[in-house]
């Protein structure tokens, strides 16, 4: 396979990766250019590579894929990296007469993406923890200060008043 070849094949090969990921997947219109963009960046990127050129912002479109594909909770960090690899499936089989050397190559870049894949994706994962974290301590501040606010001034059983300044012993 030479990279002439991958070059015109890049279409099919986008194509059919994206059936393979998204199947029947219509999200709305700004998250399906959102994922058109980042998904053809990450095809022609490696088109790119594969002949030997640099390309810029390939880790960019490696991460706002990977950012997608974090917001799904149910999928799991080898599931997400699983579907850049089921790229280098799809271009296995478009050339399926591809040398020893060029199979080798091929599989050492997608071994870079899937590593930059997964890096991306877990800290991703944990800057999304940590939104939910926060969002959990905050609703419970609110919780906590509604608690305070509904008890104020109540007298209690055991001879404590809850005011504003705090607790009072009643004689």
């Amino acid at each position: 396979m030479k990279a002439e070849e991958l070059d015109r094949a890049k279409k099919l090969i986008l194509d059919e990766w994206r059936r393979v990921v998204f199947g029947e997947f219509k999200p709305a219109v700004e998250v399906g250019e959102y994922l058109k963009s980042c998904t053809s960046r990450i095809v022609s990127g490696i088109v790119k590579i594969y002949a030997g050129k640099k390309v810029k912002g390939f880790e960019q479109a490696v991460e706002d894929y990977m950012r997608f594909m974090a917001t799904d909770k149910n999928l799991s960090p080898g599931e997400a990296v699983m579907t850049l690899i089921n790229l280098k499936k799809i271009i296995y089989r478009v050339f399926p007469d591809m040398g020893l050397e060029e199979y080798m190559r091929l599989d050492e870049l997608m071994n870079q993406v899937a590593v930059i894949a997964f890096n991306t994706y877990s800290s991703i994962r944990e800057e999304i923890f940590e939104l939910r974290l926060m969002e959990k301590d905050k609703e419970k501040r609110m919780l906590e200060r509604s608690i305070e606010l509904v008890i104020q001034d109540q007298e209690f059983y055991d001879n404590i008043k809850i005011t504003r300044r705090g607790k009072e012993f009643i004689h």
